[in-house]
């Protein structure tokens, strides 16, 4: 026989819930609104799946990838710019990294928050550590 877990009653917060808190809707989201607005709802579908990706990324890193999958199905990409240049313009840099290898030097090497862009507009820029060329002293006294 198989069980099937019984609804939350009122005032009691659904499984998932009472981990991550209850999931809030943007204005004009109440149950009975008159006029849907799709451009609306899409913004906060896309919302609600980079946040699920931020908190997959060290927790189930399959499941991220599909997430990203999924995103990029309706034109939503992630930005982790590893290995490429740093560009402040693009770029947030929230740590660096020392090296001694010149070719290094300002380029990203970590991506510490995933950034994304949807259709070419960027919803959030990705947060960074960047290598900072560290000189080795070898003429010193």
């Amino acid at each position: 026989m198989t069980t099937h877990p019984r609804p939350p009653g009122p005032g009691v917060p659904a499984p998932d819930e009472r981990a991550t808190g209850p999931v809030t809707l943007p204005r004009g989201h109440a149950a009975g609104d008159q006029e849907p607005d799709p451009a609306g709802d899409r913004a906060a579908l896309v919302a609600l799946c980079i946040d699920l990706a931020d908190r997959l990324r060290a927790a189930a890193p399959g499941l991220r990838a599909r997430a990203h999958r999924g995103l990029a199905a309706v034109g939503v990409v992630p930005i982790e710019p590893d290995g490429h240049p740093f560009d402040r313009a693009r770029h947030d840099a929230v740590d660096r990294e020392p090296t001694t290898d010149p070719a290094r030097d300002r380029t990203v090497a970590s991506t510490e928050r995933t950034g994304y862009a949807d259709r070419g507009r960027v919803l959030r820029r990705p947060e960074v550590v960047v290598y900072a060329l560290e000189s080795t002293d070898e003429h010193r006294d």
